[in-house]
């Protein structure tokens, strides 16, 4: 007998029926796609936010949406306490680096062009000393240099042969030309003598090594020498035209010295201020490019630094001096003549300038990137130092 037809067809009917009752049932129970549920983890990690939490069902005793109820204050997170190390970062940086303290124990910028050579011991018992030096390190233009050559024994003036003082010019750090005898005389103090840069090394630009042989009461030779820098006239880049102005700028004091710039090009100046009884305050820098010609150099003193002084009016402006940078070359500096004038600014309050601490986005950056080498674990410590004793 053959198979009946309509029975044949309800089979498959049945068979397919429960394909797709199955289908549904583990589209159930595994949820999304794979591709979906893939998608959904790189989103995830690629997202380093958590999810939004969800709002909280509403209760039946709570108002509408649009009710006009007055919605709470949002909590304030409180402020990040700063690591130590970043505070010290600030304590340091109040000021900006262009202006700050000048403090009475500031030699180098209170005498600027100071040598600093002393008296040495000669001999190993101590008695007698001896201090080779010069009057300052720079020279400019037709400035003559003092130098001398003091020995002492017991205190007093020591019985000194002086057998050869000279002069040498230097290229590079290596003598130059002939050497100029400096020519040492005794006053019964000491021994000097008076060089006269602009007639003897009148196109010299650079160090100049000075050199001295003598001998005590017959003990030995001893040797000595020391360098000073000679700028000659026709190297000197610009000088102060005499005239200044002031006034305050965004809080700070603003003094603008007039220059007439020869050779153009990237300058550096200093200068210090001292308030109405002669008091050290502040110094101030300006680094930048001057055209030729008549220029209004700016120099300001930062208001804070005035401020925490309690400096009153009028300043003087002292001290200025300046050079010309001449960036791959040796010398890489040619010197201004120094100012030794001073200069009087209006009669300023100390109120008048603001009390407000230096910033800038460099010093947000280096805060944000100590912070950022603490949270990683990063120690911005300097390494501790073994003593010779440990």
């Amino acid at each position: 007998m053959g198979e009946d037809p309509l029975r044949s067809r309800r089979t498959w009917w049945v068979v397919g029926i429960l394909v797709v009752i199955v289908a549904l049932a583990l589209f159930w129970v595994r949820g999304r796609p794979p591709e979906r549920e893939t998608a959904v983890r790189r989103a995830a990690l690629s997202d380093p936010l958590p999810p939004p939490a969800r709002e909280p069902k509403r209760q039946p005793t709570q108002p509408a949406a649009d009710d006009e109820s007055p919605e709470s204050e949002p909590v304030a997170q409180p402020e990040r306490e700063l690591p130590p190390q970043v505070q010290r970062y600030l304590e340091a940086n109040v000021y900006p680096p262009t202006s700050g303290r000048l403090t009475a124990d500031a030699t180098d910028l209170l005498q600027p062009n100071q040598r600093y050579e002393r008296h040495r011991p000669l001999d190993e018992d101590g008695d007698s000393t001896f201090v080779f030096t010069a009057d300052r390190y720079y020279y400019t233009g037709d400035e003559v240099a003092q130098v001398w050559l003091e020995v002492r024994d017991g205190g007093q003036p020591a019985d000194v042969d002086v057998y050869q003082a000279t002069a040498r010019a230097e290229e590079r750090g290596r003598p130059s030309g002939e050497a100029i005898d400096l020519e040492l005389q005794s006053d019964g103090e000491r021994w000097s003598s008076t060089l006269d840069l602009a007639q003897v090394f009148p196109e010299h630009h650079g160090t100049i090594l000075l050199e001295v042989a003598f001998e005590v009461d017959g003990r030995g030779m001893h040797n000595e020498a020391i360098r000073i820098f000679s700028t000659p006239v026709d190297r000197i880049p610009a000088q102060l035209s005499g005239g200044v102005r002031d006034s305050v700028q965004d809080g700070s004091l603003l003094v603008e010295v007039g220059v007439d710039v020869h050779e153009p090009g990237f300058f550096r100046f200093d200068a210090n201020l001292y308030d109405r009884n002669g008091e050290p305050v502040a110094f101030a820098v300006f680094k930048g490019d001057l055209a030729p010609g008549e220029n209004w150099l700016p120099l300001e003193f930062f208001g804070k630094v005035l401020r925490d002084q309690g400096a009153m009016g009028p300043y003087s402006i002292e001290q200025i001096r300046g050079y010309r940078f001449l960036e791959g070359q040796t010398p890489d500096r040619e010197r201004l003549v120094d100012d030794p004038l001073t200069h009087r600014t209006s009669p300023y309050d100390a109120a008048a300038f603001s009390d407000a601490v230096y910033t800038s986005d460099h010093k947000e950056q280096m805060v944000q990137l100590m912070l950022e080498d603490i949270d990683a674990g990063r120690s911005l410590d300097l390494p501790s130092v073994a003593s010779d004793n440990q």
